[in-house]
């Protein structure tokens, strides 16, 4: 078709965000590797269809819409770990985005996770699979496989009431400060606060990727009698087999714990919208309610539904060109 195409790569050896003082990595992380398989699959697929491609590699930061239309006026501009609004993107862009499979990615029109426009379809229209979809990726959580390395031990419960799991997110990750109207420690205080009167276990677990980040939130940790914090000791995947609920503002690890068919609860925007719960930050009581309420048939049905729709129809593989013939 002879388009011209623009793909921005974002440097894998330095940090995407802007920290002033950036120091180069001597090696590309193995989770970051995959973005480098993404756009060598990208530029495969459009030279296949016989489009002009060119890639522009530099810090993630750094891009622009000025570099897009004043360098090189493109016909599809592909846009890395971004969206439209905060971009300033127009008609050509599209955004691309590593979801918790690392190896999958999701290219879209608005943006990625709760900006995106497919997660705001009304339901996921896809043809059945029989679970196929749902089971393959359920065998990777039973081997206890996760975006981030796990560790082998897991999660003695010494509950016999059980618990609420609370996976935490960055404060100032992207997907909490422009897809959640609640940030990271009201949330979670909310929760303690809320748990405590009721006498309810909660369980929270500090993210891999910067834990110094949430020290705050574990000083309140310590302070509620029913909260009970954890760092990286034990698999995450113990944790969404045995807990009552799982909640989450939008994290990614959502998607993890559909595959141990437990009740979800989001408090933000995230792509998975329409499979789970949607809570309420100043009404905790009748979110829990909700979850003791839950239809468990049709929860497996939606965890289910969900998988087949969004690996099969969003999704693109970083391995598999043949994913790529999908692309709009």
């Amino acid at each position: 078709m002879n388009r011209k195409v623009l793909i921005l790569k974002p440097r894998l050896d330095l940090p995407f965000k802007r920290f002033g003082l950036e120091k180069r990595k001597p090696r590309i992380e193995p989770i970051r590797v995959h973005w480098q398989n993404f756009v060598d699959k990208l530029a495969e697929y459009h030279g296949m269809r016989k489009d002009k491609v060119v890639i522009v590699e530099e810090q993630k930061w750094k891009f622009s819409m000025n570099l897009v239309r004043g360098g090189f006026n493109p016909d599809i501009a592909y846009i890395p770990h971004t969206d439209k609004q905060l971009f300033n993107g127009r008609e050509e862009c599209r955004y691309y985005m590593q979801t918790v499979f690392p190896w999958l990615f999701t290219v879209d029109k608005d943006g990625w996770g709760g900006k995106s426009s497919h997660s705001k379809i009304g339901w996921y229209e896809v043809a059945p699979d029989d679970d196929a979809t749902f089971e393959e990726f359920k065998k990777r959580a039973i081997k206890g496989e996760s975006k981030y390395n796990q560790p082998l031990a897991e999660f003695d419960n010494p509950f016999e009431d059980g618990f609420i799991f609370v996976p935490l997110q960055l404060p100032h990750d992207e997907t909490i400060k422009y897809h959640s109207k609640v940030g990271v420690i009201n949330f979670a205080v909310a929760i303690m606060k809320w748990a405590y009167e009721k006498r309810i276990n909660v369980v929270f677990k500090n993210h891999p990727a910067n834990p110094n980040s949430l020290e705050d939130v574990k000083l309140f940790a310590e302070q509620y009698s029913n909260a009970h914090w954890l760092e990286h000791q034990v698999n995450i995947h113990s944790l969404f087999a045995q807990a009552k609920a799982v909640y989450v503002i939008n994290s990614g690890s959502a998607k993890e714990a559909m595959l141990h068919d437990v009740p979800i609860v989001r408090f933000g925007l995230a792509d998975y919208n329409m499979a789970v719960i949607e809570g309420d930050i100043k009404d905790l009581e009748r979110t829990w309610q909700k979850v003791l309420n839950l239809e468990r048939r049709t929860m497996k049905e939606n965890y289910r539904t969900f998988y087949n729709w969004f690996i099969n129809r969003i999704c693109y593989d970083s391995r598999n060109i043949g994913s790529f013939l999908k692309l709009r």
